[in-house]
């Protein structure tokens, strides 16, 4: 199966979760993006949810690595 890819900004404060969208995966695949950080005292809070073709998350992920981000281990459940 799969993982899930993980990358946070230059500063280390937003993170981003790639991860397959099963549902969509036989016919048009996506890939869910969601984008939120790790609070101090709390559950990470969660800004955004997109759904893209696995084409644009893939080209997506190149241009944040290229970009400064840089890819980390798993930041939430």
């Amino acid at each position: 199966m799969k993982q899930d890819g993980w990358v946070t900004d230059v500063d280390g404060i937003w993170i981003l979760r790639f991860r397959y969208d099963w549902d969509s995966w036989d016919q048009n695949p996506k890939v869910l993006i969601e984008k939120g950080r790790l609070e101090v005292n709390g559950p990470p809070l969660l800004k955004s949810r997109k759904r893209m073709r696995r084409a644009m998350a893939i080209r997506l992920w190149k241009e944040l690595l290229s970009t400064g981000w840089r890819r980390v281990d798993v930041q939430w459940v």
